[in-house]
């Protein structure tokens, strides 16, 4: 509500301030008085206060500050145009046709800057307007030029040969409509934006406000276009220039009352009465915003990088601003003071540090150990066949004085040895990370048929995979595989195994007269692996397929 009041009461004193341009036009006046050269000069006045105001309330960089005082500065030129072609060179038609064209220079730029600040007014501080508004722009730069070279079509203006009474005896062209249908689009689209851009901020309670201004300035605009707008002294009491001016700094300066616009009126003082050491400049290092407890920065402070230390208990902090740097300083004094106690204190428990570190050190190796044994049972319970196996075929050989035999024994007890250490190392990698690298399985396979040929069974091995599996699976097919090694090795005449890679990783396994199939168990194991297992069996070949999950990043 305060908010509300604030700008209604601004509103009011701005239709005040054009109301004043009325009097010097007052019917008392003689009717040869220079009321238009009178009301020029006021209007001059309230332009040139507002590029001031506009320049004292609003931030000295960023986009939006540049295009509302540029737009401060076209209204200005629009009244100044104003008065000159009235009266300056009325003596020389040329010119003073060429100051009439240039009329439209600022009568088309001030709604092209009043919608590009539309367009700029966000809670994300944008500082550029997009490139693709960049047409606007243009198309407004492309009518400027066509009223300037009007003399050269004569399709904004029409005039008599030889342009005889041109500055009264003259008619409208088909630009001129599409020009003025231009300029009163921008100043609409302006306000359509402003009202969403209310609509989801702070303001939208308010956000009516900004429509007052613009009603009363297209209400003007409408009685000026059809000659209705009252007349004193053979003149209208309010004219198109200042009708729009202060339409335009109406609804601006409800978008600064209400918040859509930041100002920084009052930042100077407040800034300087902070108690905090800290100064804000320019990108050259020229102060703009000081506190009175910040020392002036010298030059090797101002190229200095972020927590410089400054004389003995200080540091300098920067960090980069739109236009500049922002510096303060920290008071280290008590933070030093603590800094040497503590440094007293950590060398009386540096002993007990060390104490405490051997300790910690000790710990970790017993639990590394501890983690260690506990893995290595878990190798010997899955193992637990292959071992049974080895010590049977020992007794047999350690019992038989047969040579053959006991060869026999020895080739198959290296065999299932074989397996062991390859199931091992697997165990051991797959304790480090989730994923094995597929060339592992192809080692543990490719070392277990070589010790199988050893024993007389034909055993060959195909690799086409690479990358990454799953450990758990590559465990789950290796001891599968195992299992059967050591179920069938009797009656075993031959294994084949082919291992690839495609979507997802593929072990095969072709085995000849294989009599005791996969075990319950193990395929328990193959399923909470996530491997789909197919098993197929054709005379006396017996085909596996084990198809395995892809795999997953390492933990």
């Amino acid at each position: 509500m305060h908010e509300v009041k604030s700008t209604l009461k601004r509103l009011a004193l701005y239709y005040l301030l054009l109301a004043v341009n009325i009097i010097p036009c007052a019917s008392i006046l003689p009717d040869r008085f220079p009321t238009r050269n009178v009301s020029s000069i006021y209007l001059l006045f309230l332009s040139v206060c507002l590029v001031l105001y506009y320049a004292y309330r609003l931030p000295r960089a960023g986009g939006l500050s540049v295009i509302m005082k540029s737009l401060s500065c076209m209204a200005l030129l629009l009244i100044l145009l104003r008065g000159i072609k009235y009266s300056v060179f009325a003596g020389v038609d040329v010119l003073a046709r060429h100051t009439w064209y240039l009329y439209y220079v600022p009568m088309l730029l001030i709604p092209l800057f009043f919608f590009y600040i539309a367009l700029l007014i966000s809670p994300k501080d944008e500082l550029r307007i997009l490139k693709k508004w960049y047409w606007i722009g243009a198309v407004t730069v492309v009518m400027i030029l066509l009223v300037l070279t009007n003399d050269l079509h004569q399709q904004v203006f029409l005039f008599q040969p030889g342009y005889a009474g041109w500055d009264g005896q003259y008619s409208y062209g088909w630009l001129f409509y599409i020009i003025t249908a231009w300029q009163y689009s921008l100043y609409l689209a302006a306000v359509v934006v402003l009202g969403l851009k209310c609509s989801v901020s702070s303001a939208k309670k308010s956000a009516w406000l900004t429509v007052i201004p613009f009603v009363f300035g297209i209400a003007e605009s409408v009685l000026l276009a059809t000659g209705k707008m009252p007349k004193l002294n053979g003149t209208y009491i309010i004219e198109l220039p200042e009708a729009l001016i202060f339409m335009v700094a109406g609804i601006l300066e409800c978008c600064m009352q209400l918040g859509l616009i930041p100002t920084n009126k009052g930042y100077g003082k407040l800034f300087q009465t902070f108690p905090i050491c800290a100064q804000i400049t320019d990108r050259k290092g020229k102060t703009v915003y000081a506190s009175d407890s910040a020392d002036p920065l010298t030059a090797e402070q101002f190229t200095a990088p972020d927590g410089t230390r400054i004389g003995t208990h200080a540091v300098l902090h920067k960090m980069v601003l739109p236009g500049g740097f922002g510096f303060w300083q920290d008071d280290l004094t008590e933070l030093d003071r603590l800094n040497e106690e503590l440094e007293e204190a950590r060398e009386q428990l540096s002993q007990e540090a060390e104490l405490i570190r051997l300790q910690n050190d000790l710990a970790e190796k017993r639990a590394k150990i501890e983690q260690r044994t506990a893995l290595y049972d878990t190798i010997a319970k899955h193992t637990q066949r292959q071992s049974r196996a080895i010590s049977r075929l020992a007794e047999a050989a350690r019992a038989s004085s047969d040579a053959a035999v006991r060869e026999t024994c020895c080739r198959q007890i290296t065999l299932f040895g074989a397996f062991i250490k390859r199931y091992g190392n697997l165990m051991l990698l797959s304790d480090k990370r989730s994923t094995i690298e597929a060339g592992e399985l192809v080692l543990s396979f490719s070392e277990v048929l070589r010790y199988l040929n050893f024993c007389g069974i034909p055993g060959e091995l195909v690799n086409t995979a690479d990358g990454e599996m799953r450990a758990e699976a590559a465990l789950a097919v290796f001891e599968t595989f195992g299992m059967l090694l050591e179920a069938n090795l009797a009656v075993l005449r031959g294994v084949f195994v082919n291992l690839s890679s495609g979507e997802t990783p593929v072990c095969k396994l072709t085995m000849e007269h294989l009599s005791i199939p996969v075990s319950d168990d193990i395929r328990q194991k193959l399923k909470s692996a996530e491997i789909q297992t197919d098993i197929l069996r054709e005379d006396d070949v017996t085909y596996l397929c084990f198809s395995l999950p892809e795999s997953r990043c390492a933990a």
